[in-house]
């Protein structure tokens, strides 16, 4: 009996969707280029960084679920 090895269709379907979000990669981007200077440690691109993540989020979602059913 072979047994066929399990893929994670959400890694897929990120690598799918990071296009569309683009803008919100671009503006993460720009924040850490944006920090880079600061010598206080205080300066941090988390707000970005979340919104590109739920921009991805956003479109694998529906595309996961289906593919779950």
């Amino acid at each position: 009996m072979s047994e066929e090895e399990v893929v994670n269709p959400q890694i897929e379907l990120e690598e799918a969707c990071k296009p569309q979000c683009i803008k919100a990669l671009l503006a993460y981007q720009a924040c850490e280029e944006r920090i880079k200077s600061d010598k206080t440690g205080e300066a941090h691109c988390t707000g970005q960084y979340f919104d590109y993540w739920h921009c991805v989020d956003k479109c694998v979602a529906p595309r996961l679920f289906a593919e779950m059913k």
